[in-house]
């Protein structure tokens, strides 16, 4: 069977994928950093052990980003007929995986130290000649936390609309979830600070069920993407605006009375059908071409596709 031509990415949109791939660098080596940074001071405090691993979990989507990236870039060949435009939806679904397994997990976990009233312990380290109460230590760790993902998601927001990369988009939430749990575990310290002790597994609740609520919106739409449904926007608000453009471009077609799309998403491209009703009736296939490079020009995320009679 022969493998499927090879469009590449105009050059600004290669440009951005260059930047974005900087950028998810950039993130897995910040994030480990903070992930380091959170392990050496948790201590016992549940609402920072779920800071922590939720920490830990946002390298999941930029790690697996990369892979695809890499995986994404070499193109159609023999065994890949079709090429792997799908690894990103893949690092979609790794990423949406990961955020609902883990939100699972602590969820559970919240709710078992809050029934059974465990008390977390916090004690003091000596600095020096001074004993400084290690709560404080976490607070100042949980506030440096948040400063990297709130910078690094509003980058990556206007990128992901830009090359319509939901599962960079998946990062940005994740980064999001970052900074809100860093807020969230400062609260729960100082509740445990002030004397209540149901303070830190509260504000641990109210991180993983954030957590748990992006993992299983996110992993419904990435899994009815596999299943080529209807193309979305890529904040997964609504329908994709670009199936609409595309079927006006060929429907404006002088010999085209109508034209039904069915379009489907494959990473940041659309692939799919045209089904051309003509003026007339018959209708050669050098129109149905035209039909296929008008659908292409509309936009550069229009790639494969083919014109049909309807």
């Amino acid at each position: 069977m022969i493998p499927r031509s090879h469009r590449l990415l105009p050059a600004t949109q290669a440009a951005l994928l260059r930047r974005v791939i900087r950028l998810e660098i950039t993130t897995v080596v910040l994030m480990a950093a903070v992930t380091t940074m959170m392990a050496l001071v948790a201590g016992q405090s549940q609402a920072m052990k779920t800071a922590w691993i939720e920490d830990l979990l946002s390298l999941v989507p930029p790690i697996s980003f990369l892979v695809a990236a890499r995986f994404a870039r070499k193109g159609p060949d023999a065994e890949y007929i079709n090429g792997r435009a799908r690894a990103y939806n893949v690092a979609f679904v790794v990423s949406a995986v990961a955020l609902t397994g883990v939100g699972l997990g602590l969820v559970f976990d919240g709710l078992h130290v809050l029934v059974t009233g465990t008390r977390p312990t916090i004690g003091a380290i000596a600095i020096g000649d001074t004993l400084v109460w290690q709560g404080w230590l976490m607070m100042a760790a949980l506030a440096l936390s948040c400063i990297p993902p709130v910078v690094l998601g509003r980058i990556k927001l206007p990128l992901a609309r830009e090359l319509h990369l939901k599962s960079l988009h998946t990062d940005a939430d994740t980064n999001k979830a970052d900074w809100m749990t860093g807020l969230a575990g400062m609260a729960g310290v100082g509740g445990i600070a002030l004397g209540w002790w149901w303070a830190d597994a509260v504000a641990a609740l109210v991180i993983s069920g954030s957590v748990l609520r992006d993992g299983v919106f996110n992993l419904r739409h990435a899994i009815r993407d596999l299943h080529d449904a209807r193309p979305e926007t890529v904040e997964r608000g609504g329908p994709d605006p670009l199936v609409d453009r595309v079927r006006e471009a060929v429907a404006a077609l002088d010999w085209v009375s109508d034209c039904d799309v069915r379009l489907h998403e494959e990473g940041m491209q659309l692939i799919g059908v045209l089904a051309v009703r003509p003026i007339g009736g018959t209708v050669t296939r050098e129109r149905l071409r035209e039909a296929e490079q008008v659908a292409r020009a509309t936009n550069w995320r229009v790639d494969d596709v083919t014109a049909t009679l309807s």
